[in-house]
């Protein structure tokens, strides 16, 4: 993951739990019900935010999107006013599209506002419903080759057979889009260009035995052709161990991903680093892979540097890559309690 990928994962996951923000909702009187199947017209003024409710008679997939030359921004919230997910430019120009899968009887609510704060002009939101589609199973590092015309999507599933972080990407010259579900059908997150080149990347701390599901579609409604789509999992046991006070060495090849755990003995500041004449990158997780923090150049010249928090007898896990794809050559990792 590119470091605004990784910052953007942050920022959203700090939304989803509700920490970023406390978001004042609006009374219900103020809410204006948006039926599938039908659009509502109206006017932005500069700061206005206007609230609708969707409710869903049935399964499957809810699109709700914005059509004009406003530049609008949406968001979307379960019945439970839980923060699901947003969208800017996800429309046809600069309007926004957002896409979830629904559940029977629900309702969910959408607030719509200009993109800038001093955004204003006339507007239609829509809403949309689609039946749940064909499923294809996803297994274990396998890859599987398909073809999606414009505006067509797939869907796969994967169900991991350990606990560890699911990757689930794209290959091929198609702009490619994916969004992750789990297994009750709840958001998770989406992706665009994480992988390599114009294709699509998601990485997500998984259960065993549980599934998951993936829509693959173009990243733009004109996108068409032939992909290649590709699920692996790293689990623990793909960890070598790094114990406290010493180093490690190897090379890093182009685009390689190399994993690292550290068992601590007490509390206290745990730091992992890089030395070397190379660019490198390193990330940190909890042993559920569960993201704790991302470095670049902290350490040494172009050398990664983390420090983390951690408590005693438990395990953290760390990737390590090249900054860029074609980073290669020898490189030496350390790691010591402070």
């Amino acid at each position: 993951m590119t470091r605004k990928i990784l910052c953007l994962f942050i920022v959203s996951m700090l939304v989803i739990s509700g920490n970023l923000f406390a978001l004042d909702f609006p009374d219900i009187r103020d809410i204006r019900e948006l039926r599938i199947g039908s659009f509502v017209s109206g006017n932005l003024d500069p700061g206005q935010e206007l609230w609708y409710s969707v409710r869903t008679t049935e399964s499957g997939i809810l699109t709700v999107e914005t059509a004009g030359s406003t530049d609008t921004f949406l968001e979307v919230f379960d019945a439970r006013r839980n923060f699901i997910m947003e969208n800017d430019d996800g429309g046809e120009g600069l309007n926004a599209r957002i896409e979830i899968v629904v559940t029977f009887d629900t309702t969910y609510l959408f607030r719509l506002r200009g993109f800038d704060a001093d955004e204003s002009g006339s507007f239609r939101i829509l809403a949309n419903k689609r039946p749940m589609p064909h499923i294809t199973e996803l297994r274990i590092d396998s890859t599987y080759s398909g073809r999606f015309a414009r505006g067509e999507e797939n869907w796969f599933s994967v169900r991991p057979t350990d606990d560890g972080l699911l990757i689930v990407e794209t290959m091929g010259i198609v702009n490619t889009f994916l969004a992750a579900y789990d297994d009750n059908w709840n958001y998770l997150t989406e992706d665009g260009d994480s992988g390599q080149g114009s294709n699509a990347r998601i990485e997500i701390p998984v259960a065993a035995d549980r599934v998951y599901y993936f829509q693959l579609r173009g990243f733009s409604p004109a996108s068409f052709g032939s992909y290649r789509i590709l699920a692996s999992l790293v689990t623990l046991m793909d960890a070598a161990d790094l114990p406290l006070g010493s180093f490690l060495s190897g090379n890093l090849s182009g685009g390689g991903n190399y994993w690292f755990n550290v068992r601590t003995a007490e509390s206290g500041r745990l730091v992992v680093e890089t030395t070397g004449n190379i660019d490198t990158f390193l990330i940190a997780y909890t042993a559920s892979f569960e993201l704790i923090d991302w470095d670049d150049d902290s350490g040494e010249g172009l050398n990664a540097r983390i420090e983390i928090p951690v408590e005693a007898d438990r395990i953290y896990i760390f990737r390590l890559r090249g900054f860029a794809r074609g980073t290669r050559g020898p490189y030496r990792i350390f790691a010591g309690m402070e």
